[in-house]
């Protein structure tokens, strides 16, 4: 499902250029569930925005689901984030002037949810990782691992076949933690970085 083969991405930091992924090759099969680990500066982030399609490697090749992602337009990347990859951001990427349930909305209104079919989702889901009764609050008002649940939920919305989750359960207990990676009794594809 996923392949990639020698990626590489350098960044100018100044008169410095940074390499912070050099030839990396790995396979992800349907059903695995990976974790990437390393101390940090190590490139995890970087990979999981290539892995996620938010970035592009300088070189190599990647390969999702046969289709080589390299060449493919931006209108079928925004497809294939939209239909196929959840995302779990370090910093929670919560947008700070929608409540609660309006963030794990948006990507389902994107995908053509009415508004009442979305919130109902939203409202399910919230409940799922704790936080019914909170579904009216806005990012500032709930805690670190609040907003770490409503990222869990909102990357679980659409039901994608991938979880991409970058440190996704630093602050969370293992019951919540363990709801990231379970979905209705079946264990997808997830990368954790």
């Amino acid at each position: 499902m996923i392949k990639l083969e020698n990626i590489t991405k350098t960044f100018k930091m100044g008169e410095e250029t940074i390499k912070a992924l050099d030839n990396i090759n790995f396979e992800v099969e349907q059903g695995e569930f990976v974790s990437i680990i390393g101390p940090s500066g190590s490139g995890k982030s970087t990979l999981m925005n290539i892995l996620g399609l938010l970035d592009v490697p300088d070189s190599g090749k990647y390969i999702l689901e046969d289709i080589e992602v390299n060449n493919a337009s931006e209108n079928k990347l925004a497809n294939l984030r939209n239909n196929k990859i959840g995302f779990i951001f370090q910093n929670f990427n919560l947008l700070t002037k929608l409540k609660a349930f309006e963030n794990i909305q948006v990507p389902l209104i994107y995908k053509g949810y009415t508004n009442d079919e979305s919130k109902k989702i939203a409202y399910t889901l919230l409940e799922k990782v704790g936080l019914k009764g909170r579904e009216e609050h806005l990012p500032t008002q709930l805690s670190g691992g609040q907003q770490q649940r409503v990222a869990i939920a909102r990357a679980l919305s659409c039901n994608p076949d991938i979880i991409l989750a970058d440190e996704p359960t630093g602050a969370l207990d293992s019951k919540t933690s363990m709801f990231a990676y379970r979905k209705q009794g079946s264990l997808r594809i997830k990368v954790q970085i």
